[in-house]
């Protein structure tokens, strides 16, 4: 061997203070902090969008778990107002004094800048995606959105009126006034285009990726890219300037902004992060801080912003973190962590000699059988290309940066265990368990209680027709497709004209008329009640097939010996159904926490991160940020989680069988 007793254990020894101060390297440069300050203003609840009025120096915070605007001047709060869903998306014209405000309640509030009053409510009828004040401040253009991929453009006067309502085949992300007689929108498909308000296309910019926020600057706006490439145009829609966000953390962009002092870039992002870059595109700045970066605003000395937090935060721009060093460091620490974990694994496999042995004895035992080795081998071939070389491939790539930007071999490069700690550190997926848990718990209770149930009862009928009956119409539902059942459902939950709603003022109670998808109190309940009266149609086949199984004869038995129905069903019949309760408690679990489609359709995880779970943020990292060694490590981390519920199944199923 090559190193034999103490020096073994001294180097041993050595390679795992590397590898512990590596990551603790790693974890402390990611973490590092400078120049952040508290403005000591506290909403009370999440936030989620932010103005400030540099004249006036009122701030104004909409949050999502209390549905409340919150306003705030020179460090004391002047005003509130509320509405029913949470508030999206916020903007000031100042010669006006008025706040515009997006709400997912389907509508536009408008109030007073100083006093807070409400001035007006527009109804939209679809979810407010952006709004925006022309420059005198008597127009409002908003953004909505119709469907998962499709939106309107819609312009208002002061009074409400309709002025233009234009249908979009895209996914609108932002829509700016480039003009009292036009506006801009940015879209999915990475197009920024210019109309007049009479809907007439006066030009159009493609850029490489979708566009995922827009605001405005003194010479006209900024929009930001899915790649984090940035494009500053004029009111013509001419683009002035363009570049790129060095992001080497692979951040998704939620906010943009222009420096209008110095007339330098600076993003915000959902892990955390604050970029910032002077005129000539050089960046010059990087900042991490606690929760996503929704929204902020900049001045040219200082950034205020606010995210997944109930604080609203400033930084001065002079304080960020300077990013050479520490990408110096960054590149060192990884270069020593991926050395010594390699020299680690050549010295633990020199502790065991006995691993020769083994392999040789598995070689001959396959020798022995090798005919039928090279008969199973095509099957095991496919099995490998269509499913275990995508496993071992997702388990490799998690720990690198693989991304829709680092696609090529040169590209891609080792990052530890970095994509791992994004989970626990951005918070998101630690939400996403939260609601999982919450959803797990509700669905066991579901799917333990109703079904079994509606089979007792069909099993319990006399007549075979009525059996045959009953049977078919607990089944019939599963015949509907489950996104299809999502917008069903989706209509029942619409706050104007789903039944809900209406029943409840119908019936006198339309004080309880919520918008239950847009209230991040309500939101996730509303998830677990879709689907109501939870009659699943696999669960009951499987406990009317399970009482089957006990047969009549059992039941006739204890009839005889003066035993009720209920008592039989307790006492004999219920323990007999451990089997079915447990693999449909397996089934439910996995299922839970493999599904996300009804959850995309009906809120797309929001209002904020209300209804976020894990797999959800595995689907929106791959299809919509391309970050898929981020993805491919939370596929792991879902995979370990279903993998344990399978061992744990095996275990009482062996065990049971003894």
């Amino acid at each position: 061997m090559f190193f034999k007793g103490r020096m073994r254990k001294i180097l041993l020894l050595i390679c795992s203070v590397l590898v512990l101060t590596s990551i603790v390297l790693l974890i402390c440069l990611r973490g590092k902090m400078q120049g952040i300050s508290d403005t000591k203003l506290s909403t009370g609840a999440i936030n989620s969008c932010l103005a400030y009025d540099s004249e006036s120096k009122i701030i104004v915070v909409g949050t999502n778990s209390t549905n409340e605007l919150v306003a705030y001047q020179e460090g004391r709060e002047i005003w509130r107002a509320s509405a029913k869903g949470a508030y999206s998306n916020i903007v000031i014209n100042h010669k006006r004094g008025i706040v515009c405000a997006g709400n997912q309640d389907y509508r536009v509030y408008l109030y007073d800048l100083k006093s807070g009053e409400k001035l007006r409510e527009i109804d939209t009828t679809r979810r407010v995606v952006a709004v925006d004040f022309n420059t005198a401040g008597d127009r409002i253009a908003v953004a909505t959105l119709t469907g998962t991929s499709s939106a309107s453009a819609m312009i208002f006067d002061l009074d409400g009126s309709e002025l233009l309502s234009l249908s979009l085949k895209v996914k609108v992300a932002g829509i700016l006034f480039t003009g009292d007689q036009s506006f801009a929108i940015g879209n999915n498909r990475g197009e920024l285009i210019r109309f007049n308000l009479s809907g007439q296309e006066l030009g159009k910019y493609k850029t490489n990726y979708s566009v995922l926020q827009m605001n405005h600057t003194s010479k006209g706006g900024i929009a930001v890219c899915k790649d984090g490439s940035y494009y500053l145009f004029d009111q013509d829609l001419n683009i002035l300037r363009s570049g790129r966000i060095e992001n080497d953390i692979h951040a998704v962009i939620s906010s943009v902004g222009c420096d209008e002092k110095n007339e330098g870039i600076v993003v915000g992002t959902e892990e955390g992060y604050i970029f910032a870059q002077d005129q000539s595109g050089r960046q010059i700045a990087e900042l991490k801080v606690e929760g996503a970066v929704r929204s902020f605003a900049t001045d040219g000395d200082k950034v205020i912003f606010t995210g997944d937090e109930d604080h609203i935060r400033e930084v001065e721009l002079k304080n960020l973190t300077a990013l050479e060093l520490k990408k110096s460091l960054f590149i060192f620490a990884r270069i020593m962590l991926a050395v010594s974990l390699l020299f680690m694994a050549i010295l633990m496999l020199t502790m065991f000699p006995q691993s020769g042995k083994f392999l040789k004895k598995c070689c001959r035992d396959i020798w022995k059988a090798r005919m039928a080795y090279f008969l199973l081998l095509p099957g095991l071939i496919l099995i490998w290309i269509f499913n275990y070389q995508g496993i071992f491939t997702a388990f490799i790539r998690s720990f690198t940066n693989w991304s829709s930007q680092n696609s090529t071999l040169a590209q891609i490069q080792f990052v530890g265990f970095d994509n791992f700690r994004r989970m626990i550190t951005e918070g998101y997926f630690l939400i996403g368990v939260r609601n999982l848990l919450i959803l797990v718990l509700t669905g066991a209770i579901k799917i333990l209680t109703v079904p079994l149930l509606c089979a007792w009862l069909c099993y319990s009928a006399s007549g075979t027709k009525r059996k045959y009956v009953h049977r078919f119409l607990f089944v019939l539902p599963i015949v509907v497709p489950s996104v299809i059942n999502a917008m069903i459902w989706l209509k029942i939950y619409d706050p104007n004209i789903g039944l809900i709603n209406e029943f409840l003022r119908t019936i006198g109670l339309g004080n309880l008329a919520r918008v239950w998808l847009g209230d991040a109190g309500t939101a996730i309940w509303a998830i677990v009640f879709m689907g109501f009266p939870f009659v699943n149609a696999m669960a009951f086949l499987v406990y009317y097939g399970g009482l089957l199984a006990i047969g009549h004869d059992v039941e006739e038995s204890a009839l005889v010996d003066g035993a009720n129905r209920w008592n039989i069903f307790c006492s004999i019949q219920l323990p007999l159904l451990k089997p079915q309760f447990r693999i449909m408690l397996i089934l439910t679990l996995i299922g839970t926490m493999q599904n996300f489609n009804e959850i995309y359709v009906l809120t797309q995880g929001g209002p904020g991160t209300s209804t976020y779970v894990p797999a959800l943020e595995l689907y929106f990292n791959v299809a919509q940020f391309g970050r898929y060694g981020y993805a491919c490590a939370l596929g792991v981390v879902l995979f370990l989680m279903t993998l344990t519920i399978t061992l744990i199944n095996l275990y009482f199923t062996r065990e049971r069988q003894k």
